[in-house]
């Protein structure tokens, strides 16, 4: 399981049985729909090759053994999502760099990994001010709970995160490292982008039906052998 790594600006520490684990079915740009009870299948691409081994390949370098158990990791976290939310139609969508798990019944993303990559573009900044509000489903989801909200990138967009299915409500003040946990989040955030060619995660765990994340946890292998892993409040 994972060996967190204790000597780098501090993070929430999450344990191993708590840390993510996911995998489902796809294609070479998007899986296959997975419902209940046929959820969970792994990941292949290719002849034979899973969306990690895929990522590592177009990458040209080899899976770390770190990341050895991943997939198996990966099909347990599906497992864990499923049981909790039903129906849940998860699918696995591959875009060169990074591999996102999406819910189509939920219209959320359950987990989001990739290796790092220099940004290739200049933000667009028309597109996201075109994107839908997030503190409109905010207010109206959680009403007197409701929180003021970026549009988070599960991905970086320093280190090489698209727009859309990467965007989600991100609570402020974590998003813009202005609380403690949000300049522990920053840290690890900025750890990616000065680190091209990294592998990192981050999961959104669910606590209702909406899109607006519970918790995150995001995690950092370190010179591909030890993993800093955090764990943030977003609600």
């Amino acid at each position: 399981m994972l060996a967190v790594l204790t000597d780098v600006p501090r993070a929430a520490v999450i344990n191993d049985d708590v840390v993510g684990q996911v995998s489902c079915a796809l294609d070479t740009k998007i899986t296959q729909k997975r419902g209940a009870p046929d959820l969970v299948s792994t990941a292949f691409i290719g002849k034979g090759m899973s969306a990690l081994q895929e990522l590592f390949k177009r990458a040209n370098r080899t899976v770390p053994e770190a990341l050895s158990d991943w997939d198996e990791q990966v099909d347990s976290w599906c497992q864990e999502y499923g049981a909790k939310f039903q129906p849940a139609e998860l699918s696995e969508i591959n875009l060169d760099f990074a591999v996102f798990l999406f819910d189509h019944a939920a219209e959320r993303v359950t987990l989001a990994y990739a290796l790092s990559v220099e940004q290739l573009m200049k933000r667009d900044a028309s597109r996201m001010r075109g994107f839908p509000d997030v503190n409109v489903s905010i207010r109206k989801g959680l009403e007197q709970e409701s929180f003021t909200a970026d549009k988070g990138h599960f991905l970086g967009h320093a280190s090489g995160g698209i727009l859309d299915i990467n965007l989600f409500p991100h609570r402020r003040e974590l998003n813009r490292g202005w609380s403690a946990d949000g300049k522990r989040f920053r840290s690890m955030e900025r750890y990616v982008a000065e680190h091209p060619g990294v592998f990192f995660f981050h999961r959104p765990v669910y606590d209702d039906s909406t899109w607006i994340p519970h918790y995150l946890t995001y995690g950092v292998l370190i010179n591909d052998t030890k993993w800093w892993v955090g764990t943030f409040r977003n609600k």
